[in-house]
C-alpha cells in the first residue's frame, strides 16, 4: 500500500488578512499586487447572495439563457429599474 503526503505550508505571520481582497481577488493580495493591477470598473462591484428555492432558480436560469444573457446582469438591471423608479 502506498504512503500518502500532504505538503502542508503555514500561513505568512507578515501578511495581513485582508477580507475586501479576497472578496475581490478570491485569494489574498499584496499591496504591492493591489498598485500595478489595473482598475477594470469605475465603481467597485460588490457581491450579493439571494437564496431561491430550485425550481425558482431553474426558471431563472431558463430566462436568461432565453434573453442570452446572465442572471446578474438580469438582477443588474432589475435592480437599477427599481432605484430609478424610487429615487427619482
Amino acid at each position: 500500500m502506498s504512503e500518502t503526503r500532504f505538503n502542508l505550508r503555514r500561513p505568512n505571520p507578515d501578511q495581513a488578512a485582508d477580507v475586501e481582497s479576497y472578496i475581490d481577488h478570491g485569494t489574498v493580495v499584496s499591496s504591492a499586487e493591489d498598485e500595478t493591477v489595473p482598475e477594470e470598473t469605475p465603481e467597485k462591484i460588490r457581491r450579493l447572495v439571494v437564496l431561491l428555492p430550485n425550481s425558482t432558480h431553474r426558471q431563472f436560469k431558463q430566462l436568461a439563457a432565453a434573453q442570452e444573457t446572465t442572471m446578474s446582469d438580469l438582477c443588474r438591471t432589475w435592480i437599477e429599474e427599481a432605484l430609478e423608479k424610487y429615487f427619482d
